[in-house]
């Protein structure tokens, strides 16, 4: 019974394995993404009249 109990414990393991090396990439994945969205317009302030602060980026993407 012992010998078993060990290979449902190695499995268990190794999903847990699997699951966190999916969740990192995921957030890897999801912070890479939301760095280039944040690099346009909200994070990168231009000034597009001397009198206001105003600021926007549009990145227009033609396919």
């Amino acid at each position: 019974m012992s010998n078993q109990e060990n290979k449902n414990k190695n499995i268990l393991v190794e999903n847990i394995i699997v699951f966190f090396l999916f969740t990192v990439y995921l957030v890897f994945n999801s912070l890479k993404t939301l760095s280039k969205i944040f690099s346009y317009g909200i994070i990168k302030k231009e000034i597009l009249t001397t009198k206001s602060n105003l600021g926007v980026d549009i990145k227009i993407k033609i396919k």
